[in-house]
């Protein structure tokens, strides 16, 4: 029986490959955009593209063979599960900030849920059209050392693990500000004496994987932690006050740590994460606007 689904879904996501790159054709898109975990999928819509360029989105954790990347490029997502609209979302904001789709062209898209293998779902977007960040703000404003890096997707990844499992079974809520400390100290106060101050830099780097729990006991704590570009945590409990500005204009449901967040990142150069402790909610704000959001409820 396992055998026969394997086969019937790995069909399915055949078919749904050729038809899309048909529908693509007729539409003249050339740009795809393709959660495939698989390396069958992987392999087949590379055999059967023609002039069009693909962007494979995979999970940090996943693997592409060599012989690929000649054919493709890849953005890596978080390693926590995104629902197919937020694969989107993330994936298409780093194709545009890498150069690999132009924010006003009409790319499709194809996914699956994460884990499952298989090709499921397809959309047909244009960022300038369907995504309010995009038409209201000037994309070329985000400074690309901070979307283009390896620290904003680890982030999002220690923030969607945080926001999913909380601590001991209590929801967790925090700010993470990765940028420039030195930009944006002014509006900066600590709450408490630095816990990561005097630690050697390797110990205190995002990417260290045994610093997580670490993050998870601090983020419990009042205020924000404080990130440089390179992925050192520079603070923790740091209060956050940044100038009123009248032109951040918030959606209704977003308490105090979204607005301060809000208003930080609208203030400096630097982009701000919140986590919210009543939804589990995980935001991005840059210049005062959310340009992403996930669900984790």
């Amino acid at each position: 029986m396992e055998t026969k689904i394997k086969v019937s879904e790995n069909r399915e996501s055949r078919l749904l490959v050729n038809y899309s790159l048909d529908l693509g054709r007729d539409l003249g898109i050339s740009k795809f955009l393709v959660f495939a975990e698989s390396i069958q999928d992987q392999r087949y819509i590379l055999q059967k593209k023609e002039t069009e360029k693909i962007v494979f989105l995979l999970p940090r954790k996943s693997k592409i063979k060599d012989e690929f990347y000649s054919e493709c490029s890849v953005i890596y997502l978080p390693d926590q599960q995104l629902s197919r609209s937020e694969q989107f979302q993330l994936g298409l904001l780093i194709a545009v900030i890498n150069n690999l789709v132009e924010h006003d062209e009409t790319v499709l898209c194809l996914t699956g849920l994460v884990g499952s293998l298989r090709l499921d779902n397809l959309l047909i977007t244009n960022l300038q059209r369907d995504n309010k960040w995009f038409q209201n703000h000037a994309y070329e404003t985000v400074p690309v050392d901070i979307l283009r890096s390896r620290e904003f997707v680890r982030l999002l990844d220690i923030s969607l693990k945080l926001a999913k499992q909380g601590r001991e079974g209590k929801k967790i809520g925090t700010i993470f500000v990765l940028g420039d400390q030195k930009s944006f100290e002014k509006y900066m106060k600590p709450m408490i004496l630095n816990p990561f101050y005097g630690h050697p830099l390797k110990k205190r780097n995002i990417h260290n994987s045994d610093l997580f729990e670490t993050i998870r006991e601090f983020a419990t704590l009042d205020g924000a932690f404080v990130v440089d570009n390179k992925g050192a945590i520079q603070n923790a409990g740091v209060y956050l006050s940044p100038p009123n500005n009248k032109q951040v204009k918030l959606l209704k449901g977003y308490g105090a740590r979204h607005t301060v967040a809000a208003l930080f990142s609208a203030a400096t150069d630097s982009l701000t994460i919140t986590i919210s402790e009543s939804s589990s909610q995980v935001t991005v704000f840059f210049k005062g606007g959310a340009i992403l959001q996930f669900n984790q409820d």
